[in-house]
């Protein structure tokens, strides 16, 4: 196996682990309530999300920032529009729109690591080297 396939599975793994030992950790600060905690459980799993999906494109990661690098604006644009939304946890955002209902299914927490691993992805993708 190559060295460029092995370290992004080894890390994946890591990021994996790291989810699977802080999701309890917040599960019972949620239940007790303490906000402080909440904020930086939900802060620090939306980076593992998020880092995790910049995983998913580690290739296509390595190919553009060995060369010149060049930017998507359009794409980067939304792409920091969605980790901004993304990376505020959903009990805020609660609290910042209590009677949006269009906006309830984008609050789930299953919806939220699906949009920090695709705001991850796009991250990536938003970069390309000039040929």
């Amino acid at each position: 196996m190559k060295k460029t396939t092995v370290v992004p599975i080894i890390s994946g793994i890591i990021i994996l682990i790291l989810i699977a030992l802080i999701l309890p950790e917040q599960r019972e600060m949620l239940h007790f309530g303490d906000v402080t905690w909440i904020l930086i459980y939900s802060i620090l799993l939306s980076l593992l999300y998020f880092l995790f999906g910049m995983l998913i494109e580690i290739k296509r990661a390595i190919q553009v920032f060995s060369k010149k690098v060049k930017v998507h604006w359009l794409q980067f644009s939304f792409v920091v529009v969605l980790i901004l939304f993304v990376f505020v946890p959903p009990q805020y955002l609660y609290t910042l729109f209590p009677f949006q209902f269009s906006l309830n299914f984008v609050l789930r927490n299953e919806i939220q690591v699906i949009l920090n691993v695709l705001a991850g992805i796009l991250f990536v993708r938003s970069f390309y080297h000039e040929n």
